[in-house]
């Protein structure tokens, strides 16, 4: 049953990551047609250009990282599949990394006294570390089991 859950979770890790990718594509496209129908017509004004160059800078990056999420979700999926508990680390990385990125975004919101964005936070980061133990602990079993294995 243990495998199944990780599987699940890391299909439910993958489909966010695509649909993350499609929106930030699909945004990018819609500001590229947007940006050149302004550019006909002539109405695109120098700051208007500044605020365009950061909304493509930006949602480039997002688009990056949500590639790199497809991957490694993608290697969370067959680590899980395959029982490799080595596939299962880079996710356990990526994971430790956004949840002390949570953790800053939770404190910037108490110094800002932003309570909802802390309390929506502070949700996330509890679901986000209970799915770290379970990779975690279903990483250190498949280990123990391959210990095991080269034993007997």
């Amino acid at each position: 049953k243990q495998w199944y859950q990780r599987r699940v979770h890391g299909v439910v890790n993958l489909i966010g990551c695509v649909l993350g990718a499609i929106t930030c594509l699909a945004f990018l496209v819609i500001y590229a047609v947007h940006s050149v129908n302004q550019e006909l017509e002539g109405t695109k004004s120098e700051f208007g250009e500044m605020v365009g160059m950061v909304v493509h800078v930006i949602l480039s990056i997002v688009l990056i990282i949500c590639i790199f999420y497809i991957i490694i979700a993608s290697i969370l999926i067959h680590g899980a599949r395959t029982g490799r508990p080595g596939f299962l680390t880079p996710w356990l990385v990526l994971t430790i990394i956004s949840m002390g990125l949570q953790v800053l975004n939770a404190i910037d919101g108490l110094i800002a006294l932003e309570l909802a964005k802390t309390l929506i936070t502070i949700i996330g980061l509890v679901i986000e570390a209970y799915l770290f133990i379970c990779v975690w602990s279903f990483r250190k079993q498949l280990k123990e089991e391959s210990v095991i294995v080269t034993r007997a």
